[in-house]
């Protein structure tokens, strides 16, 4: 009887490292994947240009601020 719960302890033991051993793999051999597709995409966007040049300065408004309802009145 004992030696059937020892067996039995052993082949568990066995296969949680076995999964463990082999979701490991499977995870770094992922992120290799991952790094590999990021490579390409950077590589893809600079091919393409890159970043686009920067927007043209927007026209100033009214102005905006804590102070502005002050300002108004002193130079109204």
């Amino acid at each position: 009887m004992i030696k059937h719960v020892i067996a039995l302890v052993a082949a568990s033991g066995l296969a949680a490292k076995l999964v463990k051993h082999l979701s490991q793999r499977h995870q770094t051999r992922r992120s290799h994947e991952e790094g590999h597709r990021h490579h390409e995409e950077v590589s893809r966007w600079e091919a393409e240009g890159g970043n686009l040049p920067p927007a043209p300065p927007k026209r100033a408004g009214a102005p905006r601020g804590r102070n502005t309802a002050k300002k108004a009145r002193a130079a109204g």
